[in-house]
Formats: C-alpha cells, sequence, structure tokens
C-alpha cells in the first residue's frame, strides 16, 4: 500500500496530529496525542504513523541498534535482514561492546524488507482453529465436494482432484465406485441430517458430522428414513465423519452407517498436498487435523505429567489393542476426567477404572441391595487379595456410596522410562494382573 494514497476510497493522505481523550474511573481525564494519516476526503481513515527509530549504536558494518518509544532497544542486522525481539535498550547496551553510529543508513527502507526474528516460533493463524463447531465443519465439506464436479476440473484440476478423492473414499466405503460426477446437489440440515449430497440423481450421500460430539435418540436411523421419504429412488451411502475419537462405533452397525474417521480424511488431504493443492482453506484444515493428530499420539513422546486430554485419548486406544475396554470423559462436580474401564479378569464381580493417573477398582450393587456391606465386603476382599498378590492396592481416601463405589486404588499403574515417558509394554503387562 502506497502509505500516501487512502487504501479505502484513493483519495490523498494528509499528516495530521490526532488525539484520544480517555475518561479514568476516578473522573480524570487522559489525553493521548499522536501523529496520523487522515483521509483528505474524510471518509473516516485513520492509521497511527508509526515512529522511526533513532540508530543509536553500531557493531561493525553488519549490526545497528535501534531506540524505539519507552526506551525498547532492538538490534537489526543488515546483512541478514533480521530484526530481533525488543527489549531495554541499556539492556543490550550492557551485553556487548558498541560503538557510536556513525553511518548514514535509510532506516525505513532498512525495516521494511526485515524479518521479525519473533515470527520464526509462531504458528500461522488457522482459519479452523477458530471455527470449531460442526457447522463450520459442514461448510468445509460442502465446499470440498462441490469441487468434485466436472466442469471444476478445468479451474483447481489439483484441487478438483482431491474433491473426488475424497468423494471416491465413501463410495469405496460402501464398496462402489466413484462415478464422473456430472452433477452434484448439497443441502445442509436436510430433516436435521447434517449433509444430504445428490450426485448423478443417483446417489445420496448422508453425512452425519459429529466433530467433538456422538450420535444419540436413534437419530442416524431417522435421517435415513426421511432421505427415503423424500428420494426413495437414490441409492443411500451414508456416513459418519468424526475428526476426533470415540471408544467404539457400535451404534453405527443397525442404521447401516460407515465410520469416516480423522486419518481416513487426512490421507485424502496429504494425497491432495503432495499432488499440488495450495488452496489456503484445504490446507487450513489439513494443518488443523495434523494438529489433532499430533495431540493424539503425543503420549508417546512427552513425558506423562505434560499429558492433555489427546494425550490420554491416545493412550487410552493404545490400550484398546491389548485389553477389551471402553473409554470416555466422564464429567464431575471438580472439572472432570478422561477414563478407560474394563471388567476385572480375575474377579467379575468389580470392574477396573484408569482415571488419568489414577487405577481404580469399582463395584456397582444391584438395586436393593445394601450398599455399605456391599462396599465393606468388597473391599476387605480386595485388599486381601491384592495383598496376595502383590497388586499394590490400597484403600480409597473417601468411601463414597453412590451407584458405583470406589472400593480400592493404586496411584501408580503407570510404568514409566527414565525420562518420564511411557512405557507402553510394561504398562499393559501390569493392568493385565489384575
Amino acid at each position: 500500500m502506497n502509505s500516501l494514497i487512502c487504501p479505502r476510497c484513493k483519495a490523498e493522505l494528509i499528516e495530521d496530529a490526532w488525539e484520544d481523550v480517555r475518561e479514568k474511573p476516578n473522573g480524570d481525564f487522559v489525553v493521548n496525542a499522536y501523529p496520523a494519516y487522515v483521509c483528505r476526503n474524510k471518509c473516516g481513515y485513520l492509521k497511527e504513523i508509526e515512529s522511526v527509530p533513532e540508530v543509536i549504536g553500531q557493531q561493525g558494518d553488519d549490526r545497528l541498534l535501534l531506540l524505539y518509544p519507552n526506551e525498547q532497544g532492538r538490534i537489526l542486522e543488515i546483512r541478514n535482514r533480521v530484526l530481533w525481539p525488543p527489549m531495554h535498550y541499556q539492556s543490550i547496551l550492557g551485553r556487548g561492546y558498541w560503538e557510536e553510529y556513525t553511518g548514514n543508513h535509510v532506516v525505513e527502507q532498512l525495516l521494511e524488507t526485515a524479518r521479525d526474528s519473533r515470527a520464526v516460533s509462531l504458528e500461522l493463524p488457522n482459519l479452523f482453529q477458530y471455527a470449531t463447531s460442526e457447522l463450520s465443519q459442514d461448510a468445509f465439506l460442502c465446499w470440498l465436494m462441490a469441487w468434485s464436479e466436472e466442469p471444476y476440473r478445468s479451474l483447481d484440476r489439483p484441487l478438483h482432484e482431491a474433491a473426488v478423492d475424497f468423494m471416491g473414499m465413501i463410495f469405496n466405503a460402501h464398496n462402489l465406485p466413484v462415478p464422473v460426477i456430472e452433477s452434484i446437489s448439497i443441502q445442509r440440515q436436510f430433516k436435521a441430517l447434517d449433509i444430504l449430497v445428490i450426485v448423478n440423481d443417483t446417489y445420496a450421500i448422508l453425512i452425519e458430522d459429529k466433530t467433538f460430539t456422538k450420535d444419540h435418540s436413534n437419530q442416524l436411523a431417522r435421517y435415513r428414513a426421511a432421505v427415503k421419504a423424500a428420494y426413495p429412488d437414490l441409492v443411500q451411502l451414508p456416513i459418519y465423519y468424526k475428526i476426533a475419537d470415540q471408544s467404539h462405533y457400535r451404534s453405527l452397525e443397525s442404521p447401516g452407517y460407515i465410520p469416516f474417521k480423522r486419518k481416513m480424511m487426512l490421507e485424502v488431504l496429504q494425497r491432495g498436498k503432495q499432488k499440488g493443492v495450495q488452496n489456503p482453506i484445504f490446507l487450513d484444515y489439513l494443518h488443523y487435523l495434523e494438529k489433532i493428530e499430533e495431540g493424539i499420539s503425543s503420549f508417546r513422546v512427552k513425558p506423562v505429567k505434560e499429558w492433555n486430554h489427546y494425550a490420554w485419548q491416545g493412550f487410552y486406544q493404545e490400550l484398546q489393542k491389548e485389553i477389551n475396554g471402553n473409554w470416555g470423559y466422564v464429567p464431575n462436580p471438580s472439572g472432570g476426567f478422561w477414563a478407560f474401564w474394563w471388567v476385572s479378569a480375575s474377579n467379575k464381580a468389580y470392574f477396573l477404572q484408569l482415571q488419568q493417573q489414577r487405577l481404580c477398582v469399582k463395584i456397582s450393587p444391584e438395586e436393593g441391595e445394601n450398599k455399605r456391606e456391599i462396599r465393606m465386603q468388597g473391599m476387605k476382599d480386595i485388599l486381601a487379595e491384592s495383598e496376595k498378590r502383590n497388586l499394590l492396592l490400597k484403600k480409597p481416601a473417601r468411601l463414597g456410596s453412590g451407584r458405583v463405589m470406589t472400593i480400592a486404588q493404586r496411584d501408580d499403574y503407570l510404568q514409566t522410562t527414565s525420562e518420564g515417558l511411557i512405557d507402553i509394554k510394561r504398562t499393559i503387562e501390569e493392568l493385565k494382573k489384575y
């Protein structure tokens, strides 16, 4: 942008003095005056004029020390065009020998092409970090599928082919070859179904998008019935799209939905990038899913004490490969936790639950049974068994009296390396003792 031309109305910009007057809580007023560019046509454009720093020192011919307002200093490396982070200029002067500045550089021009060193560690803003709702994701899926229609091949071939790849994954999941997509009609919120896509007036793709939630209330079967009533002759291809993970997908079997998981979508997006897709929306979504995948896998490379909810989910999924259990989020008044639970192999009267770093033995009395008696006898039995088999269980700090009660616990079941990383093999071996 030419700094002397208004970017809105193209009129001339003029330098003027501007001031903000603000009232403080105690009734005093604060006046902040500064130079600003103002549109001569008075279209409303205002921009504070950035002050040009003063050069107050140099180190040879390659480094300049710049002085900004509020006594902040920054080092500018001329050869590499790198601008160091700001700190008090006296601190910079005290860290190295600086000569008196004798040059005649045009600082504004140098700063115009300089790279801020802080940018190296910055993560680029991602659309989907903010558009996290299912509706936002629905919009992306609709946008991508729209590109699969054959005429769009001439406008952006890599993006079109990536869209066809996505459609192909859906068709192939239902054991059908993907056709040439001559026509496509995309509807959102059809009878409460997230996305309905009609392809070539022959196929109906039903997409129920569950970003971080689960299906409920027989909704999947109802969606199929609604589509059948409206389009009785179309071949239905129902898909349950899920970028987060869940313990199992058994509820999809009866209504005939195929789970389309994050890893499947990552394959589509990564192939698209490899084949030349450069669309920023496409690449933002790819990066968004890669960050989730990185979080899920982080349990392998992060110390246990640094695990977040994604790491615990990844750990529980790894346990599922060896232990027949389920996992999910357990809410409670203190904030909730991620848990993994399974039936004890040695005693069917109990079930075991991992509450992140704690292993709990739990019991669930039948309706009408004396809870206190059941709890006390169960605790006595399990602690005796623990003593006998060296299971390292102990009495819980607090005894509950709810529908499900903890009767023993262990706080050190996780087996770790000397670096604090999880030792999966040893941890699974430890859990199988129970």
